[in-house]
């Protein structure tokens, strides 16, 4: 008890010196940022209410960026909260986040009313059938085990259980199903050898697995003849880099409390020869050459850069259109609608196939459908995992007209 009150108190002493540090220090002028943060983030004409909320969100954006020394801060907090045995830490994006058994940090998955995704994965299998071109759902796994999530005893997530919902309602209508949970929590696989410490991602090596459960699965139910090779770690280069990424959540907590993981880079060892195409907001970026030149950034992987960077979008990231030309060996076109989990899967999969296309819901603005009745797939996989269950992720802008409908 007397060193949890020590620690309190010290915390509270350094906290109001970073606090009166932050309106002391010259570079710092919150007042004048606020009022600037909420001019550009709260039209004018905006209602009473909506208005007090903005200027709630403007000085709380303020606060936590213009902090004095604000990652000194971060660190301090989340050493006291390790020093107090704390597994459960208030934040404002996630809600929560803990500290599960596994020595990992999450944050949880709310219960979700999934009827209007079934609904509209329905709507757009109906639309795809039209057109004869198969649609295969392929759910990847939530960071947290609903069967062994580590979370603290009072704490339910619900990633599994609106999953199992969701996978068994569009199965009933007709839906192909590829559930990824059952393959890679397999023997005594948990989530700290699937999942990193301080991101809600998988790890490479993870994403490498579920690759080749997709690709066997494509080429016993699609006609595709993805060579075995491919699908061998043997024929990768693997790269593990030590103490080198520090994920999302880890970026709120510190590094202090939540550890720095070490960061798996894999790449083929075969040769590869790929044009990739990167769509956003109608600006296109083209660029050709191998694995090493045409798929991935490096700059992610630059040890001179600090390992908050995002080592994990390595792999092209979250863009409205990717679109993956093979140049050598591999038959079979993929059209996959993806979130995040999709990034290494896709950058394995492309040089295995002759053209891969990915679409993000986030930003892609156009009817999927007619967008799909275009391109003549061989298949089209949504690939997400089991926090996705959110309206825009579903959204495949059925009603919207093509340009030819207009005309």
């Amino acid at each position: 008890m007397r060193k949890e009150k020590l620690t309190t108190i010290l915390y509270i002493a350094v906290t109001m010196v970073f606090m009166v540090g932050m309106f002391l220090y010259e570079d710092n002028r919150p007042l004048e940022d606020f009022l600037t943060e909420y001019r550009n983030t709260v039209p004018a004409g905006t209602p009473v209410l909506e208005r007090i909320q903005g200027a709630i969100d403007a000085a709380e954006t303020i606060m936590i960026r213009d902090t004095y020394r604000r990652e000194d801060m971060n660190e301090l907090f989340g050493l006291t909260q390790r020093l107090l045995g704390k597994s459960i830490l208030p934040d404002p994006a996630y809600g929560e986040i803990y500290r599960t058994d596994f020595g990992q940090i999450t944050y949880r998955v709310e219960k979700k009313d999934v009827s209007g995704a079934v609904q509209k994965t329905l709507e757009f299998k109906e639309k795809l059938d039209q057109a004869g071109i198969p649609l295969l759902f392929v759910l990847a796994p939530f960071k947290v085990d609903g069967e062994n999530s580590g979370l603290p005893p009072h704490v339910t997530d619900y990633a599994d259980i609106n999953g199992n919902r969701f996978l068994a309602e569009i199965q009933e209508g007709g839906v192909e199903v590829l559930d990824l949970r059952e393959s890679l929590r397999h023997g005594n696989a948990n989530q700290k050898d699937l999942f990193f410490d301080t991101d809600h991602h998988w790890r490479i090596e993870t994403a490498f697995d579920a690759t080749w459960t997709i690709g066997h699965q494509l080429n016993r139910a699609y006609g595709f003849q993805i060579d075995e090779k491919l699908m061998d770690i043997g024929s990768y280069g693997v790269t593990t880099y030590e103490n080198f990424f520090l994920g999302s959540m880890g970026r709120r907590t510190g590094f202090r409390y939540a550890g720095i993981d070490d960061f798996t880079y894999i790449y083929p060892q075969f040769p590869t020869d790929m044009t990739v195409e990167q769509i956003d907001g109608g600006q296109h970026l083209l660029t050709r050459g191998a694995f090493s030149v045409s798929m991935i950034n490096p700059e992610n992987l630059s040890p001179e850069n600090p390992p908050d960077t995002n080592r994990y979008a390595v792999y092209k990231g979250d863009h409205e259109e990717l679109i993956f030309r093979n140049h050598l060996e591999g038959e079979g076109r993929i059209l996959m609608i993806k979130d995040s989990f999709a990034l290494p899967v896709y950058s394995f999969l492309a040089p295995a196939v002759s053209e891969l296309r990915a679409l993000d819901m986030r930003f892609f603005n156009r009817n999927v459908a007619d967008y799909t009745a275009d391109y003549r797939p061989d298949v089209v996989i949504i690939l997400y995992n089991g926090d996705c269950f959110n309206k825009e992720m579903f959204d495949f802008k059925l009603e919207m007209r093509t340009e030819n409908e207009e005309q």
